[in-house]
């Protein structure tokens, strides 16, 4: 029979020179595969906006006006309160957050019907709704752990909320003109404000330079830079919670000290938040869905909150 030669093993050298290669091979791609990701990620946060953008321009469509950043019928203002009325909100004592209205323009219509406008926000009414996950109002990006929801106290009540990475930014603080921060403006305002529906003819500065929704990401978790601090750190950031809205004060970059120069991705912490690499998604007034870097100048950015400022923006991209 003819001797056949024994079959040659791996030497441990040639093993471990192709554990290495591999090695490599994955630490390449790893952050590639990430990236990519990422990328989709980052595009399915923008077709969420531009579903709110076209819900916002649909409901301006069929009111003749935007929705409020919330309505509150605790006023004592006869205008307001009749304002309150045009949207359904006829009891006096109650608050409502501006997605609820939104919610029928979204496709959503089914969960608006649920929601009772004559109880508050966080009665036992309205907790089905109140704790409802809408994909629409969530930035994929942030990674939650079970639902997220967020605990609030609400009249000495502890409630639950379904959590919303988007919000109103409806104005700045003053005191960053104070600080020479920003340039001195007659109307800080934003487009949609607490009891305020206000109509597209009165956006002076332009829509397409105008913000109506922006990103304040990852709450109820309160985060600094691009990392979590403090698990349920935040108690405003249900999407149907009235106080969803906020306006910028502006940060140091650390993220911890109020009326800084940092509008974007410094805090959580009711300030323009992502966490997206360098930036952050906006609606605009005129339905578009777009970034701005958060390298922008303060005193660029608040220009572009503000609804008739007189203060036109250049633009963003």
């Amino acid at each position: 029979m003819p001797h056949r030669s024994p079959r040659r093993a791996f030497t441990l050298v040639e093993l471990l020179v192709v554990i290495a290669i591999i090695g490599t091979l994955v630490g390449l791609l790893l952050p590639a595969v990430q990236a990519a990701r990422e990328a989709a990620r980052r595009s399915q946060c923008t077709n969420n906006l531009k579903q709110i953008g076209l819900g916002l321009h649909n409901f301006a469509g069929t009111k003749r006006f935007f929705p409020p950043a919330a309505a509150n019928t605790t006023t004592t203002s006869a205008q307001q309160l009749e304002l309150c009325k045009r949207l359904g909100v006829t009891v006096k004592g109650q608050r409502h957050g501006w997605g609820v209205f939104l919610l029928p323009y979204m496709e959503e219509s089914n969960l608006y019907g649920q929601y009772d406008l004559k109880s508050d926000w966080s009665s036992a009414a309205n907790k089905a709704v109140r704790e409802s996950i809408v994909p629409a109002f969530l930035c994929p990006t942030v990674s939650r752990d079970g639902q997220g929801l967020t605990t609030k106290t609400v009249s000495g009540v502890s409630i639950t909320v379904g959590p919303g990475d988007y919000a109103p930014d409806d104005g700045y603080d003053t005191v960053l003109e104070t600080k020479g921060l920003v340039d001195v403006c007659a109307n800080r305002n934003g487009v949609m404000d607490v009891n305020v529906l206000r109509q597209v003819a009165e956006i002076t500065d332009g829509t397409s330079t105008t913000l109506l929704i922006s990103e304040d990401a990852g709450r109820p978790n309160a985060w600094r830079g691009k990392k979590q601090t403090l698990v349920m750190g935040q108690t405003d950031g249900g999407w149907c919670d009235p106080d969803n809205e906020y306006i910028t004060h502006g940060y140091t970059t650390d993220g911890l000290t109020v009326n800084g120069p940092c509008h974007t991705n410094c805090t959580n912490n009711n300030e323009v938040y992502s966490l997206h690499a360098g930036m952050a998604n906006h609606v605009f007034a005129d339905g578009s869905v777009r970034f701005i870097s958060a390298d922008q100048d303060i005193r660029v950015f608040v220009k572009l909150i503000t609804y008739a400022g007189g203060d036109l923006a250049p633009t963003t991209e």
